[in-house]
């Protein structure tokens, strides 16, 4: 769920109660923003079982990290020549199961299949493996296995509390709205890199690299997210009316033959977006400054039906959770060994079992979390929790990337649905304190005053004042 911020850009999105995902959206093509109406995303509970994390998966020995130069070939999407037998749906698709070595998604004989064992259908229990006691970046700094270990620590025990930037309004003052109503400030500070890269002078939003450094340099935690608008139209006359949502633009992740189309124009035009934004993540890097980076967020849209180009439904075969799985790594690739930018913990954001890109790709596992049949209740979203926690083969934290209601932290408890954070989605372009639908923290539209002010000094919660020294 986001703010959208153009009036080309800007169009409701569907407010189902039982969406297993959030409803994305956000993004700045105009000097004039407008508010998207809130819609939910809370997953039946009766269709979950209900398993908090135990304190033996949080102190494990985790298996050792897979440099990512040195990607093992089960780890790869299959290619073979072996026959496909067995069928497996996925987003309302039938698909062959492969027959080939394969873990994810697979191409064989010509045509594409899903391992049965990463079939949504047979992925029903929690995961038994261990988690890794360090990120998935071998080569990640000091720094960025500091706050891994420190964020495994809590996990279980703790929530860090979180609040999205206004990333198309950079007069006002997010965190510090936070303080004004509740006297502690964030721990963790949201921020996005939507406007990169757009030229009008009317545009905002492209200072969050610098607010993220002095957050930072404040004691804070940061996660960037990436509204990644059009990558065909960057470095075009056009690129100010460049869109991210699926019905505002044709760009298509190029796919061949089971891999990543390397001679097509889109594969050139998705790198120098990749390469755009590494720019912004080595200056983070140069600065001492580890990120919480969940980019393609939301790729599975509405069951299969992506919001977002990255998750778009594709008419040529090609299964989009594949595609998006293929660009994620991708992008793991590009930004790790390429630029060897190393400051970067990897949030998976996909929220639907058959686009998780592997073990090997992923720190944490996240969920987008808008319920609008909350009501003031502020419920642990355990079935949500539950849901994302059987995502990986491997233990993962989950985290509540995106949210309006605050899940009450005696009920997070009492579940056991240990979010490692919560992120309040950003307000709309109005003076603090008014109550509007578009405001998801200044006002009372979502989290009453009482209730922001529980979260926010309770023991259970973490604030900026309560990180430790990474």
């Amino acid at each position: 769920m986001k703010n959208p911020v153009s009036p080309i850009a800007g169009a409701a999105c569907l407010s189902i109660a039982l969406l297993l995902t959030a409803c994305g959206g956000g993004g700045g093509g105009s000097s004039t923003p407008a508010p998207k109406p809130a819609s939910s995303a809370a997953p039946s509970s009766t269709a979950l079982s209900s398993t908090a994390p135990s304190s033996t998966a949080l102190s494990s020995t985790a298996p050792s990290s897979v440099a990512p130069s040195s990607i093992s070939s089960s780890s790869k999407l299959s290619s073979s020549s072996a026959a496909s037998v067995g069928k497996c749906t996925v987003d309302g698709k039938q698909w062959n199961t492969c027959t080939g070595d394969s873990t994810n998604w697979g191409f064989e004989n010509g045509q594409y299949c899903i391992a049965q064992q990463f079939c949504p259908a047979n992925r029903t229990s929690l995961p038994v493996a261990t988690m890794r006691t360090a990120p998935v970046d071998a080569n990640a700094t000091a720094k960025t296995q500091a706050i891994y270990t420190y964020l495994k620590s809590i996990w279980g025990q703790k929530t860090l509390s979180g609040q999205q930037d206004l990333t198309w309004k950079d007069s006002i003052d997010m965190a510090g709205r936070v303080f004004t109503d509740t006297g502690k400030y964030p721990a963790l500070m949201g921020y996005d890199f939507m406007n990169y890269g757009m030229t009008a002078n009317w545009v905002e939003g492209i200072k969050q690299t610098q607010e993220a450094i002095d957050y930072a340099n404040k004691g804070g935690l940061v996660t960037f997210a990436w509204h990644w608008r059009d990558p065909a139209l960057l470095n075009t006359a056009s690129v100010n009316d460049a869109q991210f949502y699926t019905k505002d633009t044709d760009f298509q992740i190029p796919v061949k033959d089971g891999a990543l189309d390397t001679g097509s124009a889109a594969y050139a035009q998705i790198n120098a977006g990749i390469d755009l934004i590494a720019a912004e993540l080595k200056k983070l890097n140069d600065a001492g400054v580890s990120v919480l980076w969940r980019p393609l967020h939301e790729a599975s849209g509405n069951n299969g039906d992506g919001w977002f180009w990255w998750g778009r439904t594709r008419t040529d075969g090609v299964p989009q959770s594949f595609a998006q799985i293929l660009l994620w790594r991708h992008m793991y690739d590009r930004l790790t060994n390429q630029h060897g930018l190393h400051n970067l913990l990897w949030v998976w954001n996909g929220q639907n079992a058959a686009w998780y890109p592997g073990d090997e790709f992923v720190d944490i596992v996240s969920h987008d979390i808008y319920d609008s049949s909350d009501n003031k209740t502020y419920k642990s979203q355990l079935a949500t929790y539950t849901q994302a926690r059987k995502y990986p083969a491997e233990n993962k934290m989950v985290a509540l990337s995106e949210n309006s209601y605050i899940p009450d932290p005696d009920k997070i408890a009492t579940d056991g649905a240990w979010w490692l954070w919560f992120m309040v989605w950003n307000d709309s372009d109005t003076a603090a304190g008014v109550t509007s639908s578009g405001n998801f923290w200044t006002g009372e539209y979502y989290n009453t005053n009482a209730h922001k002010t529980k979260v926010y000094n309770h023991n259970n919660v973490i604030t900026l004042d309560e990180l430790p020294v990474f």
